[in-house]
């Protein structure tokens, strides 16, 4: 028969556990507690007899209650409703220990305020030590040194007189007081206005990226403006590439633009049997791009992401327009007549050439004589040199030689019928 081995008693670890913790209570020589003793148990084991560390009292006794003041600062602006803090930084030169208490709240910045960051303590370096080499001592606080308390970045900005004396005594300078007062970094926002996107008035716009509520913009007072009345009225037809809809090309546009305010209302006449029912296109609103100068028979107005040729205008309309010269310069007879009259022999060498028997010449005629002999005018100062030879004419043509005498003519004075 075998022998059988005991078996060993089973481990009680709350038994180890309770009596490791008793050694470490019961003060046992050369075991090292991690923890710092209670400042009343100290005192009551000096009232029995225990004697103290001699460094301690004698540091204790060579400073008494000397202490090192720095005003140091916490920026924490870069967290989420962050702002800058001012603290005090005691430093006790009797046992090396650093307490940061709150400076005085006076900018009302809502914070709540509480008396101490950190109570008098040894502050290590990194956030753990295991000895004092890890831990601040007063050999490492600078004017202008940044300090880790605890993860929060401190930066020393100024000491007081004994703190300054003390570090000069020991052969130690320190650099001048850094402003405590920091600069607050506003961030600079740039309101940028969006582009108008052709949806009402572009004061109505404008109005609207200004806040959330906001009356409608003040209208201009034109009851003392000269042009007040005045309007432009030009007949006009949408401008489509050669493979879009041709039922867009038979679109046809009213287009009345306002002097006294340059404003512009396009309205569409109805078609029937082709879908477009016509009625307003725009309601009357400044466009930007667009000024009395650039309305003339003949160009390309963009209107709202839409192109109009300007074909044909009223009776009252051209009337207007070769009233002012400056503001309309294709339409300044003057000017024209100048051009053809330097054209004298050119235009009576054409007329010969293409003598047909009738001396008539029609609007289309007008034209490809102006483009024989040279003469680069647009549409609209065709029409004006045409309305000029058809004053008091209701035909279709007029005769060549009323071309010849409007070009010989040395003195021109304008008038209107």
């Amino acid at each position: 028969m075998h022998d059988v081995q005991p078996i060993p008693l089973p481990r009680d670890h709350f038994a180890e556990m309770n009596r490791a913790k008793m050694i470490r209570e019961s003060g046992v020589p050369g075991l090292d507690r991690k923890r710092k003793m209670n400042d009343l148990k100290v005192v009551m084991e000096s009232q029995l007899g225990k004697q103290s560390s001699m460094t301690d009292r004698g540091m204790f006794l060579e400073h008494g209650t000397d202490a090192l003041c720095f005003h140091v600062t916490w920026d924490d602006r870069s967290r989420l409703y962050g702002n800058i803090q001012y603290f005090r930084l005691i430093y006790h030169l009797a046992d090396d220990t650093i307490e940061i208490a709150r400076a005085s709240n006076t900018t009302r910045d809502g914070t709540v305020t509480f008396p101490k960051l950190l109570k008098r303590s040894k502050l290590p370096k990194s956030g753990q030590a295991f000895d004092d080499s890890d831990c601040y001592s007063w050999k490492d606080l600078a004017i202008g040194q940044i300090i880790n308390v605890f993860g929060r970045m401190m930066l020393i900005v100024k000491c007081d007189r004994f703190t300054r004396d003390h570090y000069e005594s020991n052969g130690i300078h320190l650099r001048e007081d850094m402003p405590l007062e920091v600069e607050d970094k506003k961030a600079e926002i740039k309101r940028v206005v969006p582009p108008y996107n052709g949806f009402g008035s572009e004061e109505d716009s404008l109005r609207s990226c200004t806040g959330s509520i906001n009356p409608p913009p003040l209208k201009k007072d034109m009851s003392s403006n000269k042009k007040s009345g005045i309007v432009l009225r030009f007949n006009a037809s949408l401008v489509v590439d050669d493979d879009a809809d041709d039922s867009s090309s038979m679109r046809k546009f009213a287009i009345n633009f306002f002097l006294e305010d340059d404003t512009i209302t396009i309205h569409e006449p109805p078609i029937k049997n082709s879908g477009y029912v016509g009625g307003q296109f725009l309601r009357r609103q400044p466009i930007n791009h667009i000024s009395a100068s650039d309305m003339y028979v003949g160009n390309v107005v963009e209107v709202v992401g839409h192109q109009f040729l300007l074909r044909d205008a009223n009776e009252s309309t051209f009337k207007l327009m070769e009233c002012d010269e400056k503001t309309f310069p294709y339409s300044d007879t003057a000017r024209l007549q100048r051009i053809l009259s330097s054209k004298q022999d050119m235009i009576r060498a054409y007329f010969v050439s293409h003598y047909d028997g009738n001396g008539m010449l029609d609007l289309e005629g007008l034209r490809q004589l102006c483009s024989a002999i040279g003469i680069a005018i647009n549409h609209a100062e065709l029409i004006t040199i045409w309305r000029r030879l058809k004053r008091n004419n209701t035909s279709d043509s007029v005769p060549f030689n009323k071309l010849l005498k409007f070009s010989a003519e040395e003195t021109f004075i304008k008038s209107i019928s």
